[in-house]
């Protein structure tokens, strides 16, 4: 039942072309043996924001829109769309013969109670506060209907938390609570096998798996992704010598985020290739905004000037100026519709009479700063030493805790008994995605809440023109250095290392991709 009142996005506009994809793979089969630097605090794709979990879900789900290489919008298991003209009703429909893992086959309402679910449940659903109904049409439409205009497209394309499409059966079972092994059920193009926290998570190729012939190729998340490979084997390595050892033994084919000091040894090996990956992450603190510690805007702002990011960055790169940029944008120089520089006047000025009086003004009497950190991620770690050396020379009394990687996370999210918490962000896409960060209310903005912040959010997360969305964003830049919402300390590009037997592999964001990718005899 389709209005003639609307406006159809069909894949000839969308892609460009309709070409099939080449289906074959020179050589098949074998494992992928990835050395990643976490272990995954879930398995249940829309419940974290975590990098780990991503670079999970994306092989194991799909959702109706995706992104591209060049990190723009590309239908996935949508075959086409319409709009109406006052862009308050999206009506999307499916690809056909779409299977899940358990053998059924997509149909809407698997679309409707996975769109429902991830509303009601996950942290991600603030980018949706403007969805007042998800319907379904019939076997292969489903209906969205908007209360105001927002970029709804590319909220329902970013991959943190991604919208993922499982089957209705499954999220009815689950319901609330989280999705565990047993139930992990997607469209994409492996199959979850186990996971053993600290050991491995293990997906085998989905035999049954329909590749997007739409496409001439894989392209960022989506596209002609093939499966050439039996299995990949995700394997959490958290110290980086352990990585870069099995990756010279050849225990591993993959090793993420090698550390920078091994980067000369590693090129003079003959059949490893590695790669710098930039933009890679932003090193930077969240603020635990609940804590009354932190409460006190003063107090924040010395923390800012106290701190040299220059010399930050030395200290997580080995003093490797390649590896590192200090800038104040959340977006990076490379994504030229967003980055700027509001409001960083305060970036790098380590000024340690204004710190001074800043405390002073903040009443500060040497309590406690609880700093979380953790060595999974040894750039992290390295940075929070020198920032935590910075801010005790002058005159902050911080407290470094060591944590695990999926603990830290879960104190942050989950308890008000920490000041700081010590995180990467990756390459935000668009400025909406930063709304779980800085919105009243929001999982990630930690207690932090201000209306002036949430007016230019509702701007940003509207239909207005990109013109009014870029001022919006400028304000809220400019505010998350008055207000010190997050401390941004700066760039940090990572190396990434593989075997020569792996073939086709393309760096990409902060997921490795081993789809499209073949693994000759060892």
């Amino acid at each position: 039942m389709r209005s003639s009142s609307l406006t159809v996005l069909s894949l000839a506009l969308v892609l460009g072309s309709t070409a099939a994809a080449d289906a074959a793979c020179d050589i098949e089969g074998g494992t992928i043996r990835a050395a990643t630097t976490s272990n995954i605090s879930t398995l249940d794709p829309i419940l974290s924001t975590t990098n780990a979990s991503r670079q999970l879900a994306i092989y194991l789900f799909e959702g109706l829109v995706t992104l591209d290489e060049n990190y723009e919008l590309i239908p996935q298991l949508a075959d086409s769309w319409e709009i109406s003209e006052d862009r308050l009703t999206y009506t999307f429909t499916l690809r056909e013969g779409i299977p899940f893992h358990n053998g059924d086959i997509l149909e809407a309402e698997d679309v409707t109670a996975s769109l429902n679910r991830f509303l009601e449940i996950s942290p991600g659903a603030n980018r949706f506060e403007n969805v007042e109904a998800v319907e379904t049409v019939d076997s292969q439409t489903v209906r969205v209907t908007l209360s105001a205009d927002f970029p709804f497209l590319a909220n329902l394309a970013m991959p943190s938390p991604v919208v993922a499409i499982m089957p209705k059966e499954v999220v009815e079972a689950a319901g609330s609570e989280e999705i565990r092994a047993g139930n992990v059920v997607g469209t994409g193009p492996f199959s979850f096998q186990s996971w053993q926290p600290d050991v491995a998570v293990e997906m085998n190729r989905f035999e049954d798996y329909v590749t997007d012939a739409r496409f001439d190729e894989a392209t960022g998340f989506g596209g002609a992704r093939e499966v050439c490979v039996d299995a990949v084997h995700l394997l959490p390595v958290t110290e980086e010598a352990s990585r870069v050892a099995g990756l010279l033994t050849g225990d591993f084919d993959f090793a993420e985020a090698v550390s920078i000091t091994a980067v000369p040894q590693l090129q003079a090996e003959a059949d490893i290739n590695v790669e710098i990956v930039k933009p890679r992450w932003a090193i930077l603190l969240e603020l635990g905004h609940r804590n009354p510690i932190m409460q006190n805007v003063a107090l924040r702002q010395a923390l800012v000037e106290a701190l040299d990011p220059q010399k930050i960055l030395l200290a997580a790169t080995f003093g490797q100026q390649d590896f590192m940029r200090t800038q104040s944008s959340i977006f990076y120089p490379e994504q030229t519709a967003w980055n700027t520089d509001a409001g960083g006047d305060i970036y790098g000025t380590q000024d340690i009479d204004r710190v001074r009086e800043l405390l002073a003004e903040a009443g500060y009497k040497n309590e406690p700063i609880v700093y979380l950190t953790n060595q999974d991620f040894g750039w992290m770690f390295r940075a929070s030493q020198a920032i935590a050396s910075q801010w005790r020379e002058a005159g902050i009394n911080v407290q470094l805790e060591l944590m695990d990687w999926p603990s830290q996370i879960q104190r942050a999210q989950t308890r008000d008994d920490w000041s700081i918490n010590q995180t990467g962000w990756s390459p935000r896409f668009d400025p909406v995605q930063t709304i779980s960060a800085f919105q009243c209310g929001s999982l990630g903005a930690f207690g932090y809440c201000s209306e002036e912040m949430d007016a230019s959010l509702a701007v940003i997360n509207s239909g207005a023109s990109f013109e009014d969305r870029r001022v919006a964003w400028e304000d809220v830049q400019r505010r998350v250095w008055d207000d010190v919402v997050v401390i941004r300390i700066g760039d940090y590009f990572e190396p990434e290392a593989t075997r020569s037997w792996i073939d086709g592999f393309r760096s990409f964001y902060t997921t490795p991709r081993f789809w499209n990718v073949t693994k000759a005899a060892q």
